[in-house]
C-alpha cells in the first residue's frame, strides 16, 4: 500500500531515498484536508491563487483544470493539486457561507432543510416525541395566507374520535373547542384537567345553539289563554259560569292596559225571548260566587232560531287595591232584526267600580244568562289575557 485508504496520504518506503518529499507531501495533503473549507465553488477556470487556496472544480472546467469537474484543486507551489473527494467529508464555502457534505456523488446540504415531507418529528426550540410529533416553542406562532384563503385544519378519524385545541395552564386542560367525542362542535371547560363540562354545544345538522350548563332564565308568558272546544248546552236559562272563559291571573303581572278578551259563539232555538245578560266576573273560584265587575245586558229575543257570537274586550285601566276595568261587548248575529236581538250588532260598554285586584289565585271569567225558557248551546270558547307585566 502506497496511500492511506482515507485520505489518500502518500506513505513511506522502507529504504526509501528522500524520504522528506514523501513526508512532506502527506503533511500538505493533511495541510489542506484538514478543517475543509474552499474560496468558492462557482469558478470553471482556475483564478490566480496563492499557495493554500482551496476551490471546489465547477462544470466544464477549462484550462489547467480542464477534465477536473467536482475535484478539490489546492494550489501547490505555481501549480495544482488536484484531490478526489470521499463519501462523509464536510466541506465550508466560504463566499456563501454554506456548509457542504459529498454523499459519495455529490456534494449536499446537510444542514439546510429544503423537503419536510415525511418528517417522523419536529421540534422548533422544543423536543418533539411520540405523541407531540410536531412541537413549537415560541412567543407566537403565525400562518399567514399565500395571497388569498388560509384554513386551518385539523382531520379525524371517526365521529367517536376528537379534533380540538385545548388550553391549558401548567400543563393541565382548562378549556377546549372543536368535535370532541362527536361530530357537534363544543366549547369545553375544566377546572382540573380531569373533569370537563361542555359551556356550549352547537348541533352538526340543525346548527342550533344550546348552553347545557346555564340555567335558562324564565321568560314569563306575555299572553294566557284558555278555551272550551266542548259543547255547552242546550241551556243558559240561568245565569251560567260559561267553560273555558276563565283565566288565572298570574300573580303580580297585572298592569295598567292589561287585556282580557273573550268570544264565544251561541245557537239559539225558537225558545226564549228574555233580555240575554253578560256578566265580567273576578275571584279566586272560577264560579258565580265570583265578584261582578260589569253586568251587559242586550236587546230582547225573539221567538226565532239564531247563530251569533258574543266578544268582550275588557282592559284594566287601573290595578292594585282599587282596579277599575272598562268592558266592551259585542253581539253580532245571522238575522237583521229577529232571534238573538232585534238590532243587527248591538254594543254595550260598562266601567266597573274600584275593587282589589292584588288577590292570590284570581281568576277573570264571564257568566251567561239567556234568559227564562232559553235553550242556547255554545260550542266554541276562546279567552286570553294579554299585555301582562
Amino acid at each position: 500500500m502506497s496511500d492511506t485508504p482515507l485520505l489518500g496520504l502518500p506513505l513511506l518506503a522502507a529504504s526509501q531515498a528522500q524520504k522528506h518529499v514523501t513526508h512532506n507531501e502527506a503533511l500538505l495533503k493533511l495541510d489542506a484536508l484538514i478543517h475543509l473549507a474552499v474560496m468558492s465553488r462557482g469558478l470553471a477556470s482556475p483564478p490566480v491563487a496563492a499557495d493554500g487556496d482551496r476551490y471546489l472544480v465547477a462544470a466544464s472546467p477549462t484550462g489547467a483544470w480542464a477534465g477536473q469537474q467536482g475535484m478539490l484543486a489546492l494550489a501547490q507551489g505555481g501549480g495544482w493539486v488536484f484531490i478526489t473527494p470521499r463519501r462523509g467529508w464536510r466541506l465550508w464555502v466560504e463566499n456563501e457561507g454554506r456548509l457542504l457534505a459529498f454523499d459519495g456523488a455529490q456534494w449536499r446540504e446537510p444542514f439546510t432543510i429544503t423537503e419536510l415531507s415525511n418528517l417522523a418529528k419536529l421540534g422548533v426550540n422544543a423536543t418533539a416525541d411520540d405523541t407531540n410529533r410536531l412541537a413549537v416553542s415560541s412567543p407566537a406562532t403565525l400562518f399567514n395566507h399565500a395571497g388569498g384563503d388560509h384554513r386551518l385544519k385539523l382531520n379525524k378519524n371517526a365521529a367517536g374520535d376528537t379534533a380540538s385545541l385545548v388550553y391549558q395552564t401548567n400543563w393541565s386542560g382548562r378549556a377546549e373547542m372543536g368535535l370532541t367525542g362527536s361530530d357537534d362542535f363544543r366549547i369545553n371547560v375544566s377546572s382540573d384537567g380531569a373533569a370537563w363540562k361542555s359551556a356550549l354545544v352547537i348541533d352538526r345538522a340543525s346548527g342550533a345553539v344550546s348552553l347545557p350548563n346555564t340555567p335558562q332564565p324564565v321568560v314569563p308568558a306575555s299572553v294566557v289563554y284558555a278555551q272550551s272546544l266542548a259543547a255547552q248546552g242546550p241551556g243558559f236559562a240561568a245565569d251560567s259560569y260559561l267553560a273555558g272563559s276563565g283565566i288565572a291571573i298570574p300573580p303580580g303581572r297585572l298592569k295598567p292596559g292589561t287585556r282580557y278578551v273573550l268570544a264565544f259563539d251561541v245557537a239559539k232555538t225558537a225558545a226564549g225571548v228574555a233580555a240575554p245578560v253578560i256578566t265580567l266576573r273576578f275571584g279566586a273560584g272560577g264560579s258565580l260566587a265570583d265578584a261582578a265587575l260589569g253586568m251587559m245586558s242586550f236587546p230582547v229575543q225573539t221567538a226565532v232560531a239564531d247563530d251569533g257570537c258574543f266578544s268582550l274586550e275588557v282592559t284594566f285601566r287601573g290595578v292594585g287595591t282599587t282596579a277599575v276595568v272598562q268592558v266592551l261587548s259585542v253581539l253580532t248575529h245571522t238575522l237583521a232584526s229577529a232571534g238573538l236581538a232585534t238590532v243587527q250588532a248591538p254594543v254595550r260598554r260598562a266601567t266597573s267600580a274600584a275593587f282589589d285586584a292584588t288577590g292570590v289565585n284570581a281568576v277573570i271569567g264571564v257568566s251567561v244568562n239567556g234568559g227564562a225558557a232559553a235553550a242556547w248551546t255554545v260550542s266554541l270558547v276562546q279567552a286570553r289575557l294579554e299585555n301582562l307585566a
